[in-house]
């Protein structure tokens, strides 16, 4: 009987010893979902790890290295959330000012078209008469195309200063 209590008692002692080893580790990581995992085993091969915290007792130095590189971990990320922010306030007043080039575009034919379409039907007091409500429905439709432009310009510019404002901001802020 004593041999029994003995074997079971050195089997718990390593199960114990085993699972204390096991906790010396701690790791986050995302998983592809995008969800956060915080356990004691190793993440799968497609996750990105985030952070493994591992044994407590670390000396004062190591304490400040860690400190030290999380600090670089910190402020790389400030600064990639920077870049990211400022190509896409880039390309944001990019494609703004693609818009409003084309609708200044749409704007000009429409102006045309209502220039044409006068000149057209305008030649004669009697036929300007007979056609001036088409006449003044195309300078309508010109006059709609250059207040769309306008927006689109307007737009392009605020999208513009934008990107500037982006640019013009430290690289690392400030928690």
């Amino acid at each position: 009987m004593k041999s029994i209590r003995i074997c079971v008692t050195l089997f718990i002692l390593v199960a114990a010893s085993s699972a204390a080893e096991a906790q010396n580790k701690v790791y986050t990581w995302t998983d592809a979902k995008g969800k956060l995992h915080i356990t004691d085993e190793p993440p799968p091969v497609d996750a990105s790890v985030k952070d493994v915290v591992e044994d407590s007792s670390v000396t004062p130095t190591e304490a400040k290295q860690r400190r030290e590189q999380r600090q670089q971990r910190d402020e790389a990320r400030r600064d990639e959330k920077h870049r990211s922010d400022l190509e896409d306030s880039i390309r944001r007043a990019r494609e703004a000012d693609e818009q409003a080039q084309e609708a200044i575009r749409r704007a000009d034919e429409q102006t045309q078209q209502a220039l044409e379409y006068r000149k057209r039907f305008g030649n004669t007091p009697s036929r300007r008469e007979q056609f001036k409500y088409k006449i003044r429905a195309e300078e309508e439709k010109a006059e709609a195309a250059r207040a769309e432009a306008q927006k689109a310009i307007d737009k392009a510019r605020a999208a513009s200063e934008q990107a500037r404002a982006a640019a013009g901001q430290p690289q690392t802020e400030k928690p």
